[in-house]
């Protein structure tokens, strides 16, 4: 049995990701976007931008995949959510591994957000929300200027775990990467609202990560972050509800 196999924890992945899909197809179809916005020069370092006249705020988007699968189009089911409350949205792309090790990958993602904050069209609220890998690269972004607050999705936190998976085969990560590339060690005060959410139909291992963060943060006496563990919710289930029930 593998580790942070999200799969076991549900019957029907295969049925799961090819709805994202097809729901996904249908928001580009419908919603007015500028696709393949290049950020930076690595060929998958790019955003997809849904405007929206007079946005109230900015909600980034960073999928997951373990960082070496999926792509933002994947993702863009989550759109009509995030334009039905007032707001605009972004999804972010990056490199994958094998091809690109984690410090490019985290670098990418820093790089995207320079390049958001100096934007005409973005607003003054910017919301990053990252699941899954997509949550422990948003992680890794906590402190960015751009951001007013940050949303973490069923994220991993601690690397030293991923290190003794299969998922390893593309990271390789090193103990320095571990050290350097895991948020539960960074020390930084947090200054915006964080929001750490997990399903309980997760694997054990993912609430751990979300738990055991959270636990981290309020030991550092960090006021601003919060934890949820949702009922009824699995890896896959939380990105529609959160999208359709909790952002605000």
């Amino acid at each position: 049995m593998r580790p942070y196999d999200n799969a076991r924890t549900v019957a029907n992945e295969h049925e799961i990701l090819t709805e994202f899909q097809r729901k996904s197809l249908a928001a580009y179809q419908e919603y007015t976007h500028i696709r393949d916005i290049q950020y930076g020069i690595h060929s998958r370092s790019t955003l997809d931008f849904f405007p929206l006249e007079k946005a109230n705020k900015t909600i980034v988007f960073i999928h997951g995949g373990y960082w070496q699968w999926c792509d933002k189009s994947d993702f863009a089911f989550v759109v009509p959510y995030v334009l039905a409350k007032g707001a605009q949205c972004v999804l972010l792309e990056y490199d994958l591994a094998p091809q690109s090790k984690i410090s490019d990958i985290a670098s990418q993602v820093n790089q995207a957000l320079d390049y958001i904050q100096e934007q005409g069209w973005r607003t003054d609220e910017v919301v990053l929300v990252g699941h899954s890998a997509g949550a422990h690269l948003a992680g890794l972004s906590l402190g960015h200027p751009l951001i007013s607050e940050m949303v973490l999705l069923s994220g991993i936190y601690d690397l030293q775990p991923i290190q003794r998976t299969h998922l390893n085969h593309a990271l390789n990560l090193s103990n320095e990467d571990i050290l350097k590339y895991s948020p539960i060690h960074y020390s930084d005060r947090i200054t915006v609202p964080c929001s750490i959410l997990c399903g309980e139909l997760e694997l054990e291992e993912l609430r751990w990560q979300s738990q055991n963060y959270f636990k981290s943060k309020k030991e550092q006496n960090q006021d601003f972050v919060s934890f949820k563990l949702i009922s009824k919710t699995n890896h896959y289930s939380i990105l529609e509800c959160y999208f359709k029930s909790i952002l605000v």
